[in-house]
């Protein structure tokens, strides 16, 4: 059984004129989601590696190390190894990060500012 947790910290990167970019991580039998303000797909990616360090304590088997080597996979992605967009639909990505702990699955979703 998958544990949900929200792993938002207090406050949220807010910039004005951004998107919300919801990360939803099931990584060794546990569910984390967080939300991020950004600019862009890339510029998303370092928020949410942010709102996993910040919250590391509170997330099962997710160390520092084990950031790092998420960091390193994801950080910067270069252009032609974005995330992969789901076939049919809009605004929503994937990709898989291994890591020594294990491996994860990352979703992806836009959603616009109102």
């Amino acid at each position: 059984m998958n544990q949900i947790q929200n792993t938002s910290p207090d406050y949220t990167m807010e910039l004005h004129n951004n998107n919300f970019y919801t990360f939803i991580m099931d990584f060794r039998g546990g569910t984390y989601t967080s939300q991020v303000h950004a600019e862009s797909l890339h510029s998303s990616l370092k928020g949410w590696v942010e709102n996993l360090r910040h919250n590391m304590n509170e997330i099962e088997h997710l160390g520092a190390k084990t950031i790092q080597e998420i960091e390193e996979q994801v950080l910067p992605f270069p252009i032609d190894e974005d995330p992969t967009l789901l076939k049919g639909l809009k605004n929503v990505w994937f990709f898989n990060v291994t890591t020594k702990k294990g491996s994860g699955h990352v979703l992806i979703v836009k959603t616009e500012k109102d």
